[in-house]
């Protein structure tokens, strides 16, 4: 089904827009908050509680001008990258206007609140479903195919983590630093702009930020054999991005996950302070 010319158009005005709407839903647990920008689904803050010192922290950056279209904050991709279908480079979900859905809490008493993203026709779907606790975010991205064909796309969730003064001493993951983990001058790669696999991702990892906290960031799916992380940073902006995609490989490109005719796919993340 070839996406219409009318959402095509909305898109893209989007895209150029000088200001974008700055409507902001909060989901505030007893001692976390997580806000979402309603266009782009953008996460603008996240505050979990170390379990273990009680101390708050500001898990995901989010810059301050929240009315900016290209928004630098976390948001979710589809695809992952590069990409000549309405939207471009991470799709049309990241300049969509969403709906919000409350649900019910979580059986351990989470909040819980679901985003689907609007569009004209009757092209691929995006929802996004936040589970929050005091020290964890769980966000489930589903894609959901309303064609008569297969689709094969991506997804990816850009997480950006909050970096001070994007100070990388004391960065490690899994123990060990960018360059231990990833290789030779990777850490100097990254903060320059450049894009790196880590190849030895297997579903988890642990990240300790030079600020003195600890994340458990996990990525779930049923095509698990088709999880990868990417490493970026964005130069002049505090925060480094952990990103978990689904079905995108740098050699053959952002079709790695298949949906057939009225299937959906999931991509289930998890960030958790753990200290």
């Amino acid at each position: 089904m070839d996406t219409s010319p009318d959402f095509i158009r909305e898109i893209e005005d989007h895209k150029s827009a000088e200001a974008a709407p700055t409507e902001v839903v909060e989901i505030n647990g007893e001692h976390s908050r997580l806000g979402v920008r309603l266009r782009g689904c953008f996460i603008t803050s996240c505050e979990l509680t170390d379990p273990k010192s009680e101390r708050k922290v500001d898990v995901l950056h989010c810059e301050p001008n929240t009315d900016v279209a290209k928004l630098t904050a976390s948001h979710v991709m589809m695809p992952v990258s590069k990409s000549e279908g309405v939207g471009g480079q991470h799709g049309y979900p990241r300049w969509a206007d969403y709906h919000e859905f409350e649900l019910l809490d979580s059986i351990e008493g989470g909040k819980r609140v679901s985003f689907q993203a609007m569009r004209s026709d009757f092209g691929p779907g995006l929802a996004k479903v936040f589970e929050l606790s005091e020290s964890r975010l769980v966000t489930h991205t589903i894609a959901m195919n309303y064609e008569d064909d297969f689709i094969h796309t991506s997804l990816g969730e850009h997480l950006y983590f909050s970096l001070d003064g994007e100070k990388v001493d004391g960065l490690l993951v899994d123990g060990k630093t960018l360059d231990e983990s990833i290789g030779e001058n990777a850490e100097r790669d990254i903060m320059s702009g450049k894009s790196m696999l880590f190849k030895a991702f297997n579903g988890e990892i642990e990240i300790d930020f030079p600020s003195g906290h600890r994340v458990k960031l996990t990525a779930e799916a049923a095509q698990s054999e088709n999880l990868k992380m990417i490493v970026w940073h964005r130069p002049g902006s505090e925060s480094i991005c952990f990103e978990p995609t689904l079905g995108f490989d740098k050699e053959t490109g952002n079709e790695g996950l298949p949906i057939g005719p009225g299937e959906m796919a999931e991509l289930t993340t998890t960030i958790e302070l753990v200290r």
